[in-house]
């Protein structure tokens, strides 16, 4: 990510401190409701990847990131994360908390299985 200010790089500087990594970022000038998405995946466990998609409104005042389960036969929606005019209007932290115990619990679900 090349810029160093705006609720993306915060996302970015949180999924790193939180051992997980973007492989890949694209931004979709053709879809009316998604601006971008992201693939991310675990530092330690590349077998767990997720679909971050940045949804946008017409006014452009509201935005919502989805997170979901690349792996899951249908998209699992794991957490949502809501901007308001480009901040956060529910907390960051409670995101990377979803991610990190989605994160454990299929961790843990290969070890069992």
């Amino acid at each position: 990510m090349k810029t160093q200010t705006g609720y993306k790089y915060h996302i970015e500087q949180a999924l790193i401190k939180n051992n997980w990594k973007i492989i890949e970022a694209t931004i979709c000038n053709a879809n009316i409701w998604e601006s971008e998405y992201w693939i991310v995946t675990t530092v330690h466990n590349p077998e767990i990847s997720l679909y971050f998609s940045f949804n946008k409104t017409w006014q452009y005042q509201f935005s919502e990131v989805t997170i979901s389960d690349m792996n899951a036969s249908e998209y699992t929606r794991i957490t949502s994360l809501y901007l308001s005019r480009g901040r956060f209007s529910k907390g960051l932290q409670k995101c990377i908390t979803d991610l990190t115990t989605f994160r454990n619990t299929v961790t843990h679900q290969k070890v069992i299985a």
